[in-house]
């Protein structure tokens, strides 16, 4: 089964752990914070699995969302080698999700005795036995339990309170279920925490979802706003997560997805997150932008100010000073200079913003390809410096960098 230990506490909820004996490969250790290899219906979108080999770093488990795949475990399970095997990831761990993250889910699909996925051919009802059925076809190392997370803020009490009780009811019949099944029981189970914006029902779903011996937390049901929502710019949001996860244990990991700014992945680090995954990137390159914001805090420049405590120098932040640029712009037409200085990634070092403009501009698939490499790369840098931020207790530097950049991006 997997194990997850707390290795190190930064500012008092900043979580540095480690995840032990995480899936089929028990030599597999995952260092927290990270995210994880966001797939849709198996293949990381823009990239073949030979292209994917260009992007260095990457973490060891996929994310297959369920909605995407769902229609296809019939075959699935005839190949009988589970989802890793099926599509040619099978150096991955997978992780199997309930829904996709870059993509709204429709609202007032779910019912007390099944969810809606919205799969490539249209609506499909799950109910647990279909789920465990599929689940048992896909093999997946990590499976996030079906849960009713279909509420958003202007969600009624009573709509939080059922999606609460349909949810540990899912989990009841999965749990009940894995003591029965070779496979299942090989696999780790993700407890939905569900209960919209209602500080009582996410309390209530927390506490019930821990004391069910999950290996893990989902924290879900926010997203229902729109994907281009930012949770964390909301208070009483921030006010909900809070309480929610003071009522989880300290040695289960918690997963949280559609979480994706830079500045919000620093704030859902400091309430006490651990998971996310790398839709951001796919997402970012759908729209023809280049992430470019900085995260070497190790260049930064401190001095006292003039109440006595640290504060960062301007002039440490980069060029760009913003999260992303629009590699569509005309400007861009005759920039010979890589999409970002000094990034090591195989876009970067070989072609130029010039080059990529031209890609866009005239509709090359290859603008993708190139943009998903580099904007991947970037991001799992991104993470990596979140991890080593924590180790040498410098995570506030970061933040501070982070959060400078967010302010010239707003003001664009």
């Amino acid at each position: 089964m997997m194990k997850f230990s707390v290795e190190k506490l930064v500012h008092g909820s900043c979580r540095l752990g480690l995840i032990r004996e995480a899936g089929k490969n028990k030599s597999v250790t995952i260092e927290t914070p990270f995210c994880l290899l966001y797939t849709r219906a198996g293949s990381v979108p823009n990239l073949s699995i030979d292209t994917l080999s260009y992007v260095q770093g990457l973490p060891p488990i996929a994310m297959m969302p369920l909605n995407l795949l769902a229609e296809h475990h019939e075959s699935v399970e005839e190949y009988q080698k589970g989802l890793a095997g099926f599509t040619a990831m099978k150096d991955f761990l997978v992780y199997c999700s309930l829904q996709d993250p870059s993509t709204p889910v429709p609202s007032g699909y779910n019912e007390k005795s099944n969810i809606a996925l919205w799969t490539r051919g249209g609506k499909t009802k799950v109910d647990p036995e279909l789920f465990i059925k599929v689940q048992e076809a896909f093999k997946a190392d990590w499976i996030q339990c079906m849960g009713d997370a279909d509420t958003s803020k202007q969600s009624s009490k009573k709509r939080s309170r059922k999606a609460v009780d349909s949810s540990l009811i899912f989990l009841d019949e999965l749990l009940q279920k894995r003591k029965t099944s070779k496979i299942l029981q090989n696999a780790a189970i993700f407890g939905s925490v569900e209960g919209g914006f209602s500080v009582f029902d996410r309390n209530r779903s927390a506490r019930e979802t821990a004391a069910r011996g999950v290996d893990g937390f989902v924290i879900e049901g926010f997203q229902n706003d729109g994907k281009d929502f930012c949770q964390f710019e909301d208070e009483s949001f921030t006010d909900v997560l809070s309480s929610t996860l003071k009522h989880l244990p300290e040695d289960k990991p918690r997963l949280m997805n559609a979480v994706w700014r830079p500045d919000a992945i620093m704030q859902a680090i400091r309430a006490g997150i651990d998971i996310f995954d790398t839709s951001y990137a796919f997402v970012t390159t759908g729209k023809g932008n280049a992430l470019v914001f900085s995260y070497d805090y190790e260049k930064l420049s401190v001095k006292p100010s003039d109440d006595g405590d640290l504060c960062l120098q301007a002039s440490s932040l980069t060029s760009e000073c913003g999260y992303s640029i629009n590699l569509n712009d005309s400007r861009f037409r005759e920039d010979f200079s890589p999409i970002l200085e000094g990034c090591l990634c195989y876009t970067c070092k070989t072609y130029s913003r010039a080059y990529v403009n031209h890609l866009l501009n005239t509709t090359e698939l290859q603008a993708g390809v190139l943009l998903m490499i580099h904007n991947l790369q970037h991001y799992l840098g991104f993470f990596s410096a979140v991890r080593q931020a924590l180790r040498e207790e410098k995570f506030h530097l970061l933040e501070s960098l982070i959060n400078r950049q967010r302010a010239v991006s707003l003001e664009r």
